[in-house]
């Protein structure tokens, strides 16, 4: 028997560099530029970054990276010489700057969820006299392989039988 795995099993995140976050942040803003105001497919682009930042667990960048490239489109498109309205375009960006947030708590909640799921799946030979785990073909003590292959800590105490039966003259039943 082997211990099963499932395919979906969740290892630590991959983290982006800060170099990362900046170079695509660059890159967004060039193609937006390039591409023109009338492309409207390009705002979905400003996440992006955010969203690298929240993967990579770095909260108060990703907020910041969230809050700051869409008004730099805005500035963009004043540059451009896009004749949007003054609302229109503070609206469109509000959106946008709103959006890109709400892509990096989802991502920063999906990290932290991502961190806290280690759980053990499928079936486990254990001895059913001394409880310990095969793993591979070596045996180990079911505290030592639970502590190894997920988040549980182990704190020893014992049972009122047990504490009867080996300390008696100690315990009181």
């Amino acid at each position: 028997m082997t211990v099963a795995r499932s395919r979906f099993s969740i290892r630590s995140p991959s983290r982006f560099l800060p170099v990362h976050w900046l170079l695509a942040s660059t890159a967004i803003i060039p193609v937006d530029y390039f591409t023109g105001p009338y492309l409207d497919a390009m705002v979905l682009l400003y996440p992006i970054p955010a969203a690298m930042a929240a993967w990579s667990g770095s909260p108060r960048w990703s907020m910041a990276l969230a809050a700051m490239l869409p008004p730099l489109r805005m500035l963009i498109f004043h540059y451009w010489g896009w004749p949007a309205p003054t609302f229109d375009a503070v609206l469109d960006t509000a959106v946008i700057v709103l959006f890109s947030i709400a892509i990096a708590f989802l991502i920063l909640h999906l990290r932290r969820q991502a961190q806290a799921l280690r759980v053990l799946e499928g079936m486990l030979p254990i001895c059913g006299f001394c409880k310990r785990i095969r793993n591979g073909q070596a045996w180990e003590p079911l505290e030592s392989f639970i502590s190894e292959h997920s988040e549980a800590l182990f704190s020893h105490t014992f049972c009122a039988e047990c504490g009867a039966k080996h300390y008696g003259d100690y315990v009181e039943p």
